[in-house]
């Protein structure tokens, strides 16, 4: 029904008629189901944006990461720590999924002082999300202190 036929219905006739041949119902039903399938589809596509990193291979930045929670599991005092932010090696292979990561961290040592030491991880990429610990199987851990 037109809004313009709406208008010329009596009181009475307006009543007993069904909600939905209101214009006015009608049209916010309407609106209402189309902002339902856009809401739908933005979620959707936020959502598949937040997996994209599953489909990929770390980057190095990614494995530096991962490579200093792995090294904090062997030091004695890991919440005293000190890893530098964006100094480090790395080499990637990626044909077998293995990475290097070379860099340094300050420990504090049994007499209370900080000290620096060097250290290197040897890892594979197992595949998954790489920020998982299982996504990763480590080859060799070295943590070399610096006189």
């Amino acid at each position: 029904m037109k809004y313009s036929e709406w208008k010329t219905l009596s009181a009475d006739e307006r009543q007993n008629i069904g909600w939905h041949r209101h214009p006015h119902i009608r049209t916010a039903t309407l609106f209402a189901i189309v902002f339902a399938i856009t809401f739908i589809i933005v979620v959707l596509g936020i959502s598949k944006n937040s997996t994209i990193h599953l489909n990929r291979k770390p980057t190095a930045k990614e494995a530096f990461t991962m490579a200093k929670l792995f090294v904090k599991e062997k030091l004695k005092q890991p919440q005293k720590a000190v890893f530098p932010n964006n100094s480090f090696k790395s080499v990637i292979d990626t044909t077998t999924n293995s990475y290097e990561v070379q860099s340094t961290v300050k420990i504090e040592n049994d007499r209370g002082k900080m000290e620096q030491s060097a250290w290197e991880v040897k890892m594979l990429y197992t595949d998954g999300d790489w920020a998982e610990k299982n996504s990763w199987q480590v080859k060799k851990i070295d943590i070399i202190p610096q006189p």
